[in-house]
């Protein structure tokens, strides 16, 4: 089951779009703009991934080799996805008062935790491209053992999976990061679930940089990690415990 192409391009679009709710903030220096510049960087660095290129004799036998996890990937992602776009914002309006917006310990905590997160995925993507383009080449030459050739064709299925991962991830960071005004909405026990659900999620993409180096190359593994890191995404979500959800019940209030 390939991911579809439409659900791909409007998660892009996504991204840009929220990214782009924080024009107005001119502090280059602020975390805000540093978060936003990695998010742009790294959802540019992935859509260099499918110009890579790919042996179509390996790429179908890569098809062939996808899992019943792989699938559950997908489906989670589908279903995480088909749950965001009701708590997309609506104007840009919800940045107004990033020019005054208090350098807290919450604030600068869960901007910190996300930076880490999005300069992971930065370098996920960096060492995929990488990987994938070496490989591809000794596969062209056939210098690549038979041990290898397989690792190649997991690498490329793990890759598919990826993909629409990493811009997920990158979605969320994007509606965390223009909800972060709400931060303050949480108590203290509120604030140190999500706390801990931001650092699982770092957890997973420190785990993606080590198992897809050239050093490791466990792109079995990954799916596994992938799937534990979705649900934890999928459950925390149903919860309804992240800023987008907690922005969304202030402007109900605001609203009544």
């Amino acid at each position: 089951m390939d991911f579809p192409a439409t659900q791909l391009y409007q998660e892009k679009a996504a991204i840009k779009s929220l990214v782009g709710l924080a024009e107005g903030y001119h502090a280059h220096f602020h975390p805000v703009a540093q978060l936003k510049k990695q998010v742009l960087s790294c959802e540019k660095s992935i859509r260099v991934w499918p110009l890579l290129p790919l042996p179509e004799e390996a790429e179908e036998a890569a098809r062939l080799e996808g899992t019943s996890e792989t699938q559950a990937c997908e489906a989670l992602i589908t279903e995480i996805l088909r749950a965001l776009p009701r708590h997309l914002p609506e104007s840009r309006g919800v940045v107004s008062d990033w020019d005054s917006l208090p350098a807290e310990r919450t604030v600068l905590e869960v901007l910190t935790v996300l930076r880490n997160i999005s300069a992971h995925c930065a370098r996920v993507s960096s060492q995929v491209a990488a990987s994938v383009e070496l490989r591809h080449q000794q596969w062209v030459e056939r210098r690549l053992r038979s041990r290898q050739r397989q690792t190649y064709l997991h690498m490329l299925t793990s890759v598919k999976l990826l993909s629409p991962v990493l811009y997920l991830i990158l979605l969320l960071i994007a509606l965390e990061l223009v909800n972060i005004h709400v931060v303050h909405g949480k108590n203290t026990y509120e604030y140190q679930q999500y706390l801990k659900f931001l650092k699982s999620i770092l957890q997973y993409t420190e785990n993606l940089v080590t198992y897809t180096s050239q050093q490791k190359n466990k792109w079995n593994e990954t799916i596994s990690l992938t799937r534990t890191a979705l649900l934890k995404i999928w459950t925390f979500s149903e919860k309804k415990q992240m800023l987008i959800h907690l922005a969304k019940k202030s402007a109900s209030k605001e609203g009544l």
